[in-house]
């Protein structure tokens, strides 16, 4: 006949971290920081099974609430009987105080003993950003930009370019000067009714 469970035993095994997790009102209106060690911090390994332990460094700069130090230990205590590793459980962690708080600043650092000679610290913050690098736009020059608010031109009709030819060629039957090039690339302005020039030879 096996033993029946102890008080702390059960506590720990029905813990509720959306119930059990008690808050506090934070009653102060400067910022201050909060540091809790948690020095005995177990879990299992999810391949293994074997204890993994550490020792956890919680500090926060608190906004509306803080959190009751009985419930912090007995949330860190749940732990112990459960298969999850070192990375997932300081994420846990992490994201559950910053859900139930919402402080301004938080920093959660996991210091795991050393295990198969290996020593894993986990270390999560507010200010730990990585962002992704932005994605590479195609230039597109300037004069090939064109809006959705822009209107789009109107073309010409035929009957347009007819009307504009025959303006050109009431312009050409005016006594207006016109403007024609030579060979060598200069322009020269000329009249309609203007003659040749005479060429007069002189007696030498």
């Amino acid at each position: 006949m096996s033993e029946d469970m102890k008080y702390g035993e059960k506590i720990l095994k029905e813990f509720d971290v959306e119930s059990d997790l008690e808050v506090w009102e934070n009653k102060q209106t400067r910022d201050y920081v909060i540091k809790i060690t948690l020095p005995e911090f177990c879990c299992l390994c999810p391949r293994s099974g074997y204890p993994d332990f550490a020792t956890i460094y919680l500090e926060y700069i608190p906004n509306k609430l803080v959190v009751e130090l009985k419930a912090i230990k007995l949330y860190i205590n749940s732990f112990m009987n459960r298969n999850i590793s070192h990375e997932d459980s300081i994420n846990e962690i992490y994201s559950v105080l910053e859900k139930k708080l919402e402080p301004k600043f938080m920093k959660i650092v996991g210091d795991f003993n050393p295990r198969g000679n290996v020593h894993t610290v986990i270390e999560i913050s507010s200010d730990l950003v990585v962002r992704k690098p932005a994605e590479e736009k195609e230039f597109t020059p300037k004069s090939r930009e064109r809006s959705f608010s822009d209107k789009p031109r109107e073309r010409r009709s035929t009957s347009d370019r007819g009307s504009r030819g025959s303006r050109d060629d009431k312009f050409k039957k005016d006594d207006k000067p016109r403007r024609s090039s030579n060979k060598e690339g200069f322009r020269k302005i000329s009249y309609a009714d203007d003659k040749k020039p005479k060429v007069v030879k002189k007696d030498k």
